[in-house]
């Protein structure tokens, strides 16, 4: 019995655990077999695929669908998979991604992975975990609405706290209504952490550029300077980076009345290419 596909986002993986399956069955089918199966002349062709030194072409794996007796609805979920990780740039990701999500809907899917990816994927979930919890939220989704900047609609405030309840982010407070925060936190595959975080932080860097007009000068704190760093200068940068948000998440959370919600932004990139050694 072959693994089933809807539990994979790394078709890489699954070919392997593909091959394993049908070696276990026949002991004569080996990765040479499996190669003939995909029409190539390499014995090691799954190897290559799986070290991620070449992709699989669509030819190949129209004949591995077949090969394996793969059903219609299998073989679009294993072309969507495999063009989630040919995908060149995080945008094209996020379109294979949400095919993903849709392919798996109806699936007996063991990951959280369509709530995770959710709450990654809209810059607004995070403030109204912090504006749920206030003191003066009261069950009024309108309450929020009002709140969040740019404006929000109700409807995404109450999908959104549904949301956070669903993955253990807030549970309900003692008095109708209300809220408290968890101390729960998201754990998901690395690859969908991939694509949500991503696009959650192109996400908020937009509307840092947008905050510069959307907010006087003493509302706001914006900079920005380059530097010339060594190799270790960078590493070494990037840990006091660290230590940095480490000291405003325990500052934060040590504030007693919160009356507003703030986004902090860093990003360190580089603006030239790497000097080449000799």
């Amino acid at each position: 019995m072959l693994p089933f596909i809807y539990n994979y986002l790394d078709y890489r993986q699954y070919l392997m655990d593909v091959y394993q399956s049908l070696h276990e069955r026949d002991a004569d089918f080996s990765l040479r077999s499996f190669a003939r199966m995909a029409g190539s002349s390499s014995p090691n062709y799954l190897r290559l695929i799986a070290d991620r030194k070449i992709n699989i072409h669509e030819a190949s794996l129209e004949l591995i669908e077949k090969g394996v007796g793969l059903k219609k609805k299998e073989a679009e979920y294993l072309k969507i998979l495999a063009g989630f990780d040919h995908a060149k740039n995080h945008h094209e990701k996020d379109v294979f991604f949400k095919k993903i999500l849709h392919k798996r809907q109806y699936k007996s899917i063991k990951a959280l992975t369509k709530e995770q990816y959710l709450f990654f994927s809209h810059w607004y979930i995070p403030i109204i975990r912090e504006l749920v919890v206030h003191p003066k939220y009261t069950g009024d989704h309108a309450w929020i609405a009002r709140r969040v900047e740019p404006p929000i609609s109700i409807s995404k405030v109450r999908k959104g706290i549904a949301l956070l309840s669903k993955l253990g982010l807030i549970e309900e407070g003692a008095k109708p209504g209300s809220w408290r925060m968890t101390k729960q936190v998201i754990s998901t595959a690395s690859e969908v952490l991939s694509v949500a975080v991503s696009k959650y932080h192109r996400d908020v860097i937009a509307l840092a550029a947008e905050a510069i007009d959307r907010f006087k000068k003493p509302e706001r704190d914006i900079r920005s300077v380059t530097v010339g760093l060594s190799p270790e200068g960078f590493t070494e940068l990037k840990a006091r980076l660290e230590s940095l948000w480490k000291e405003i998440l325990d500052f934060s959370a040590k504030q007693n009345t919160v009356t507003r919600v703030y986004q902090i932004n860093t990003q360190l990139f580089p603006l030239s290419k790497e000097e080449k050694q000799q």
